[in-house]
């Protein structure tokens, strides 16, 4: 090989791994103009995400909680907003069992920490086989339709990205059905599988928020939310914390006139959620728990 042959060869791997750096530290991984317009484009054409006003400087919890605890959550019910709420209010760094790069340099240093030094940790999943990883969790509950339709936007365009309409209507190789018909029918029971098994498995407490209650009186949700952790903020926190409690980490509605849901999955989607509404009300009979806020979804 010559040598020049050897310098584009060269130039060529450290092009990719540039390209690749970009991609991992690019928080909304492909999300597209609706957030990364003109004016969010510097002067060599790469993307950058608006930034963040913290109403404190974030911290380590110090000394670290003997208590850590779950926030639990189907994948699009808003787990990474509530984060970001709770470091608004509290300034208390947030973690996660995963590693996500682009969270991590957008205000989420602490992906990947999943001790007593953070408020919360992020999870996905059932309850640990470790009865001691987690003594308490917050239950983060979405409507199953927008939860559904959150991830299946975030798998192709990012956390605050919207799927193309095309996207919808893209046939399966292995079925007649499209990808997205296959991708609710497998959804389905996931969603209701999470939330089962950490409210009928978890030995700990769980504080149950629903989204929508959230997004209706994010105030006082907050603040149930905030006494579950034992962590008192003051009025000026939590005042600062609804001034910005927008932030940059919720999808925008894209559509106003496509329903990709087929009166059948709307059926099967209502079945799971009433399953599940029961589950949430046998939880809160059992533990002796006042719905103060009279919410679901």
């Amino acid at each position: 090989m010559s040598r020049r042959s050897i310098i584009v060869l060269a130039a060529a791997v450290v092009m990719l791994y540039f390209s690749i750096i970009l991609f991992m530290l690019s928080p909304l991984h492909g999300a597209k103009s609706a957030y990364y317009g003109n004016s969010y484009m510097n002067h060599f054409g790469f993307r950058q995400v608006p930034s963040v006003n913290w109403c404190k400087e974030l911290k380590w919890r110090s000394p670290p909680s003997p208590n850590v605890v779950a926030l639990v959550s189907y994948p699009g019910s808003g787990n990474t907003w509530l984060r970001y709420l709770l470091q608004q209010a509290t300034g208390i760094v947030t973690g996660s069992i995963y590693m996500d790069y682009g969270l991590r340099v957008h205000g989420f240093p602490a992906e990947n920490v999943t001790d007593g030094s953070v408020l919360v940790v992020k999870t996905h999943e059932a309850p640990p086989l470790e009865p001691d990883k987690f003594k308490s969790a917050i239950l983060l509950i979405r409507n199953p339709r927008d939860a559904i339709l959150a991830d299946f936007n975030r798998l192709h365009k990012g956390h605050i990205g919207t799927a193309p309409k095309s996207a919808f209507k893209r046939k399966s190789q292995e079925h007649k059905k499209s990808e997205w018909a296959n991708y609710v029918s497998a959804q389905l029971p996931v969603w209701e599988s999470l939330h089962r098994l950490w409210l009928t498995r978890f030995a700990g407490p769980v504080h149950i928020v629903f989204y929508e209650l959230l997004v209706q009186d994010t105030r006082a949700t907050l603040a149930d939310i905030l006494e579950f952790v034992n962590v008192t903020v003051t009025e000026e926190s939590m005042n600062c914390a609804i001034a910005n409690k927008e932030g940059i980490y919720r999808r925008k509605k894209k559509y106003d006139d496509f329903d990709p849901f087929t009166s059948d999955m709307y059926v099967a989607l209502d079945d799971v959620r009433n399953r599940v509404l029961r589950i949430v009300s046998d939880y809160r009979k059992r533990h002796n728990i006042t719905d103060r806020s009279k919410g679901n979804f």
